[in-house]
């Protein structure tokens, strides 16, 4: 897959100038010096694949949060042709509710609050969230991005 593959640096909702080839890859110098000045969410060098994408042979392992386990999203990863693994989780409590407004808005923090689920807010949830009519998509992702930034793992790392 790597010849098939290109890369960018930062997130190309940025418009980034800076693009790569797996063996001539030249970003990784750069977001590491840029990392001081970019927002962790966009911290990252982004793959494009061209051509198609064979689950069995291409992907090491699908990556879930735990607040999936024993939902539907579970069940349509195991019957992929990779493995399911599970990263610590993300969950975000009332008590991150400010920090979401100061990073992503009040309307954000409003939707956040409202969305949560005995006091705490999961991927799971706002991915429920989306499939709503009418569902303010910008806004969920907003919200979203309060969750990854201010949750804390669901799993303690060991």
């Amino acid at each position: 897959m790597l010849p098939r593959a290109t890369f960018c640096y930062p997130d190309s909702y940025f418009e980034p100038a800076d693009f790569g080839v797996a063996d001539r890859l030249g970003l990784i110098s750069l977001a590491e010096r840029e990392r001081p000045k970019i927002d962790t969410l966009d911290s990252y060098i982004e793959a494009h694949v061209h051509g198609p994408l064979d689950l069995a042979v291409d992907v090491e392992a699908i990556v879930l949060d735990p607040s999936y386990r024993e939902t539907e999203i579970e069940t349509a990863a195991a019957a992929l042709k990779c493995p399911v693994e599970w990263h610590s989780g993300f969950r975000m409590t009332q008590r991150s509710l400010q920090e979401c407004v100061d990073y992503r808005g009040t309307k954000a923090a409003r939707l956040a609050e409202l969305l949560l689920e005995n006091g705490v807010l999961t991927p799971r949830l706002v991915g429920l969230a989306r499939q709503a009519s009418g569902a303010d998509q910008k806004l969920l992702k907003r919200v979203w991005h309060c969750v990854a930034k201010f949750g804390s793992p669901l799993i303690p790392q060991v």
